[in-house]
């Protein structure tokens, strides 16, 4: 018998990691404080928590403006509504790392929604925009989160900045679906 040496594959095996992709051009990111998402993971899932992986975030275009990149929440339970914590989501296809495999219990969104009260900064990464001039400063980060932070039913998870970002980033969320 082969011995795998991926540390996650006798999940992804089972079926249970999705990996949640902007478009090839990117999006940019909110400050954590802020209502606008554009690129996070609701769980609306009763019956499970999603503990995340990993993320990687790579400069695409634009200006960028200088910061940290982070991770925010906020609760906002499992419908969307004019007057809810969400009023909008826009819903992208997450793939299971099992190419081929089943569809996730989770919605993720490549492209937006809104809060209508700002999320909190629950995860610093430590990886830094260090300059505006593309080409000098660090674009690219694989963040490991290796189950550091876990989505459980009603979050709603969001890629952040210490400031709002101007520049366009393509970005993969990576987490796994266990039961609560």
């Amino acid at each position: 018998m082969a011995k795998s040496n991926s540390k996650y594959y006798t999940d992804v095996m089972q079926g249970n990691v999705f990996i949640g992709s902007t478009a090839a051009a990117g999006t940019a990111f909110p400050i954590s404080t802020g209502t606008a998402v554009t690129f996070g993971l609701w769980n609306t899932s009763t019956t499970k928590n999603a503990v995340l992986l990993g993320l990687n975030v790579g400069f695409t275009s634009g200006t960028i403006a200088l910061g940290e990149i982070g991770l925010a929440n906020q609760y906002v339970g499992f419908a969307t509504a004019t007057a809810a914590p969400l009023s909008a989501f826009t819903d992208g296809t997450p793939k299971n790392a099992l190419l081929g495999g089943g569809s996730s219990t989770m919605r993720f969104t490549p492209s937006g929604a809104t809060l209508s009260a700002g999320g909190t900064a629950v995860y610093w990464s430590g990886k830094s925009i260090e300059s505006a001039s593309a080409g000098t400063g660090i674009y690219d980060a694989k963040i490991d989160l290796d189950g550091q932070i876990v989505v459980t039913p009603g979050q709603l998870v969001f890629v952040c900045g210490s400031v709002a970002q101007t520049g366009l980033f393509t970005m993969s969320l990576i987490w796994q679906e266990v039961a609560v």
